[in-house]
């Protein structure tokens, strides 16, 4: 692996003015659908969402012409500009960012975070790709020319950080502390102290960070870097939140595919795997390790869906355990062999589903017809490092960290 420092270092940003703190902020993006996307913006005419528009987000300007959606991300961005929805930067400083949902809470740090360490290998990653997606992101860094998505990173056993950051925490003044409609508090402070600022600085030498969300903007970073970064005065930051890995909670990315018929799904796998049916959420819950479970539509619309346990071996030999978790096992044993569908975005019958493997969003689910859910194990962090420090990567969506950094708090601008 790299044997270079991270390098970790101030930024100035804006932060979206507190009486419009409930306008400005979006919903996470890949939790939304295009269209569930397009309906938020009208009802949201604020919401950042608007810039960071998806290239399946139509786009129309203010006479109905479809219009480019970089531009269109641009000019909406600009608009906000203008009408002072951001306030006057504050640093370059570091930033102490909490978020707080329900029992949960997890405080991280605000920073730039240079791309080059992604690219050597500091910044350690754990998925793969899709390259048309980090394209994507990559023009948009350069069109809109903000930053304002943090990727997320993890860090092992920096208790001096930790402390600063709990103690920064603790005191005045907050710059922004408000709570969405979906109930999630986030609070932000600015870190002052010389002292603080020096021990930051120095932390993270021979330190790995890891990226537990934010794949394709580290990406579209690096792409970036490599075509324009000419002075090497002008060092390629990205903007990114990291925090203690203790404190992240994972979830998982369920596998939908549509458009299919269920029962030959059924049939096909049945001929090369042992299973058993269920319509028991309480057995779903409690299915071994070695099953992955295949939810199918029940006898009615709003009946209980038809589950299907499918008993794939476990490689006991695994030290790691990359070949163990759920998406590399049903991607090795059945997306790819048996129903011919890889996970390079290529394959529009497949897509996924944030979520939990708990018992009440196994009693919610209702595939509809001409649909299945193979219901993922959520991932543990310690499987994530491992995988990580391995230099072994995940298929796209295996992990889904709940709370998100939200986009629209605070912006970056880009010289």
């Amino acid at each position: 692996m790299a044997d270079r420092m991270a390098r970790v270092v101030p930024l100035t940003l804006r932060f979206v003015r507190p009486d419009l703190v409930h306008e400005v902020p979006s919903p996470p993006h890949d939790a939304m659908s295009p269209e569930a996307r397009r309906d938020f913006i009208r009802s949201h005419p604020r919401s950042y969402l608007g810039v960071t528009r998806a290239p399946d987000d139509l786009s129309v300007d203010e006479n109905g012409v479809e219009i480019d959606v970089l531009e269109a991300g641009k000019r909406f961005l600009d608009k906000l500009l203008a009408d002072g929805v951001f306030a006057d930067g504050l640093g370059p400083a570091y930033f102490v960012y909490r978020l707080e949902h329900g029992e949960h809470r997890q405080t991280g740090l605000v920073c730039g975070v240079a791309t080059a360490d992604y690219d050597s290998g500091t910044v350690r990653v754990h998925e793969r790709v899709r390259q048309e997606r980090a394209g994507h992101l990559a023009r948009h860094l350069r069109v809109v020319g903000a930053q304002s998505s943090p990727i997320a990173l993890a860090f092992d056993a920096l208790p001096a950080v930790t402390e600063i950051m709990a103690r920064v925490a603790d005191g005045e003044p907050i710059i922004l502390d408000f709570t969405d409609g979906e109930g999630l508090r986030q609070l932000l402070w600015q870190v002052t102290e010389p002292a603080d600022i020096a021990t930051i600085d120095a932390a993270f030498v021979d330190r790995p960070l890891y990226l537990i969300d934010g794949h394709h903007r580290a990406a579209a970073a690096s792409a970036d870097r490599r075509e324009y970064e000419t002075d090497a005065s002008a060092e390629h930051l990205m903007l990114a939140t990291l925090f203690p890995h203790e404190e992240l909670r994972s979830q998982a990315f369920h596998r939908v595919l549509t458009d299919v018929d269920p029962a030959t799904i059924e049939g096909e796998i049945a001929e090369r795997f042992p299973t058993r049916v269920t319509t028991d959420p309480a057995v779903v819950v409690a299915r071994t390790d070695n099953e992955l479970a295949l939810a199918m539509p029940g006898q009615t619309a709003d009946g209980p869906p038809r589950w299907l346990l499918i008993d794939v071996p476990i490689n006991a030999d695994d030290a790691v355990g990359l070949s163990n978790i759920d998406p590399v096992r049903l991607s090795t044993h059945i997306l790819r062999p048996l129903l011919g569908i890889d996970e390079s975005g290529a394959d529009q019958r497949l897509t996924y589903r944030p979520g939990t493997a708990e018992h009440d969003e196994i009693v919610a689910i209702r595939p509809r017809q001409g649909e299945v859910l193979f219901l993922m194990r959520a991932i543990s962090t310690k499987t994530l490092l491992a995988v990580s420090d391995a230099g072994l990567v995940m298929p796209p969506k295996s992990t889904y960290f709940q709370p998100k950094v939200r986009s629209g708090l605070f912006v970056r601008l880009i010289d």
